[in-house]
């Protein structure tokens, strides 16, 4: 028997579904898009009011924005960044954990989510993730409207957080995975190798890991094969911290928050075949995965991430280029905070010293006046470059100048070494 059965007549299609939104509707759209319901909801004749919020803006969400809707967002993608830059979307900074209060504060009318195919007993798994989407769904009702479970049959069944059918009003099936993974943007570097040689002294036998998205962080640890009983507790579950859990090195075995369990609120679209079914991999939702008084938990945790630039403090962007807003927060300021919080654990960030073939310095004197702080001075511990370490945990500021300084790209560090003096960093009084 097909999931479609015992459903009866509350299986319907994606035109259906976006026929029901009315003039006035708070949509929820969970991640990943749930694309062809927002591409139905864009072609509905005659719609006013319409407030859109999608969790990562794609394609879907474009074109609803495109069709006169109002799109907010706290994630851009490669196909919405100058959507949001030219104003036809809302971009919101949020931290992900944040994300069910958020969702709450909005109060969709409709709530459209993206699920694995119904189990007989009447467990609907996320998929590929789980986000905040269980907000929106519980929201939805909660607020006296419709939830909407836009079935993806090649989703994977990862264990863990999941839904019932009866949290469901409706069941669309969609005849392709289109919008099935969740639009992860994984840069690469020729220095992997040299990321995870400088990694290796910072990352004990039994710690717990995190790995940013992107693939450098990800990729990075990837390679730390030697090391023994490694934990898993991260925001996206990337091919390389599976290929740790693969390999027996990353089995929990001495973590003290879900022992034995990598833990995860998304998995790449890398690792969706190595997650599906994997007793090994429990999905959370992002309220729980990501609170860092949760996350501080773990013991000897290590979050490692990547960024657009650090300045000359130690403050660090992560989400705009050029003014542009590139990505978003995700859950870095969650991971790095909750390094604030537990014992024995480090928040580091791994990136290349430049950008654009070595002509733009990604060790900058100070943030640029277009683009924003995401990670503050306070809660970084180190930064490594293919050039070296800084570390800036209990340094002054002159310290900390000087360190990142020496990890920068040779070709740069006299202009940022000018630009320290100018700034006054160098200076008398500068080392607080």
């Amino acid at each position: 028997m097909s999931w479609h059965e015992p459903l009866g007549d509350r299986v319907i299609t994606v035109e259906q579904a976006a026929a029901m939104v009315k003039d006035g509707a708070r949509v929820a759209a969970g991640l990943p898009e749930p694309a062809p319901f927002l591409a139905a909801l864009a072609q509905q004749p005659d719609l006013a009011g319409v407030t859109v919020m999608s969790g990562v803006a794609a394609a879907g969400a474009l074109r609803c924005a495109r069709a006169g809707m109002r799109v907010v967002t706290m994630f851009a993608s490669p196909v919405t960044r100058e959507a949001i830059s030219a104003g036809e979307m809302d971009f919101v900074p949020l931290s992900f954990h944040a994300g069910a209060g958020f969702v709450e504060r909005f109060a969709p009318t409709v709530a459209a989510v993206v699920v694995a195919a119904p189990q007989d007993d009447g467990t609907v798994r996320p998929g590929a993730a789980m986000g905040f989407d269980d907000a929106m769904v519980r929201a939805a009702r909660a607020n006296g409207g419709i939830a909407i479970a836009v079935v993806v049959e090649s989703q994977p069944q990862v264990p863990g957080d999941a839904y019932r059918v009866d949290d469901f009003d409706y069941f669309v099936a969609l005849p392709t995975p289109e919008g099935a993974a969740p639009a992860i943007h994984r840069d690469t570097s020729v220095h992997i190798e040299r990321f995870a040689s400088l990694l290796d002294e910072f990352i004990p036998d039994g710690a717990t890991l995190q790995a940013g998205v992107g693939g450098v962080p990800d990729e990075s640890v990837g390679l730390l094969k030697h090391k023994r009983d490694l934990g898993v507790h991260t925001e996206v579950l990337g091919p390389g911290l599976s290929a740790l859990i693969a390999a027996g090195v990353a089995n929990g075995s001495r973590k003290t928050l879900y022992p034995g369990l990598a833990v995860c609120t998304i998995v790449g679209p890398a690792a969706l075949e190595f997650a599906d079914a994997n007793p090994a991999v429990r999905m959370l939702n992002a309220t729980e995965c990501l609170d860092p008084r949760v996350v501080a938990r773990n013991r000897a945790l290590r979050c490692v991430n990547s960024a657009v630039e650090v300045d000359l403090a130690g403050q660090v962007n992560a989400e705009m280029v050029q003014g542009v807003q590139f990505s978003g927060v995700g859950g870095q300021l969650d991971f790095f905070r909750a390094c604030r919080l537990g014992e024995d654990s480090l928040s580091i960030l791994v990136i290349e010293s430049t950008a654009a073939g070595g002509r733009v310095s990604r060790i900058v004197p100070w943030i640029p006046e277009r683009n924003v702080v995401t990670t503050s001075r306070y809660d970084v511990d180190v930064v490594i470059t293919e050039h070296g370490v800084a570390w800036l945990r209990d340094r002054s500021t002159r310290e900390r100048v000087q360190g990142l300084i020496e990890i920068a790209d040779p070709a740069h560090r006299e202009r940022l070494e000018e630009e320290a003096g100018r700034l006054g960093l160098l200076g008398r009084g500068a080392a607080g």
